[in-house]
């Protein structure tokens, strides 16, 4: 009888006890816990002092300096040639850790500008998304592109992203759209040109910017502008298209379209050539 009762003691011993797996299972939980409440801690405490923002991902001669917060939320400080710093508030969106993507909602400040975007980064790519910018022309930040003085407001959106490249960082994706409205230029005298609608993109190094002047019943202009390039900019980019100023044309702006070419038989005046260029080099 014993020899018959000793498979059955022999199954239990190797049978695992409930209370066995009960106790691995609340070791995982608990682990898992530590793991989660430890990234929930470093979001909300670490310093922002710790986060650096790569030079060769920000164009020339700009800085972005850490103020004050956390991973969290931080203030930064942005910095460009002959402008008045910037403010900038970052979020961290904690369900994007989950990801292993830091994605932060990021607000900049200052004078004539508002702007926000997420931005997320991988240790090969950073994105913007959700691009929105509001700015004076008038503003500092968009005298750094010409010196006539510009008058009107710009609504930009668009994207962006920029990936690890030997060097440090490139752009290489881009894609965006803007509103000029009540668009002026002072060139010999203050030239009104309506509102004007830009479309820019960038891909596979190539990068097209389209100018249209918007249709309206007081639009002084009319025709499109085609801007191409390769990227980055080594040579003068070429413009071709044609504009046409419109009965509601002051006498200035139809005086200084005349000097871009001969109007033809309806009045629209043909642009070919390239635009004047100094490489940053």
């Amino acid at each position: 009888m014993n020899l018959a009762r000793a498979p059955r003691r022999e199954r239990a011993a190797h049978s695992p006890k409930p209370q066995q797996a009960e106790r691995r299972r609340f070791f995982w939980l608990a682990l898992s816990s530590l793991v989660l409440s430890f990234i929930v801690t470093l979001a909300l405490t670490a310093p922002l002092t710790l986060l650096r923002v790569p030079a060769q991902a920000l164009p020339a001669g700009v800085s972005l300096v850490p103020i004050a917060g956390t991973f969290w939320h931080g203030q930064w400080q942005l910095g460009a040639p002959q402008i008045a710093p910037l403010q900038v508030t970052t979020q961290l969106q904690l369900s994007s850790l989950f990801m292993l993507k830091p994605t932060w909602q990021v607000k900049i400040q200052g004078a004539g500008v508002e702007a926000s975007a997420l931005v997320a980064t991988t240790p090969q790519q950073i994105r913007l998304t959700a691009l929105q910018a509001q700015l004076s022309a008038a503003s500092p930040l968009l005298k750094l592109l010409t010196a006539w003085p510009l008058g009107g407001t710009v609504q930009l959106q668009g994207n962006a992203q920029l990936n690890r490249v030997p060097t440090g960082w490139a752009l290489t994706a881009a894609a965006g759209t803007a509103l000029w409205q009540n668009a002026q230029i002072t060139t010999t005298a203050p030239l009104a040109l309506g509102d004007i609608q830009a479309v820019a993109r960038l891909d596979q190094a190539q990068l097209t910017l389209t100018l249209t002047p918007q249709a309206s019943a007081t639009a002084p202009l009319s025709g499109e502008l085609v801007v191409t390039s390769g990227w980055p900019i080594i040579t003068a980019p070429a413009i071709a298209g044609s504009l046409k100023p419109s009965a509601q044309a002051s006498a200035a702006l139809a005086e200084q379209l005349k000097l871009l070419g001969r109007p033809d038989a309806t009045g629209a005046i043909a642009i070919s050539g390239c635009l004047l260029y100094t490489s940053p080099s």
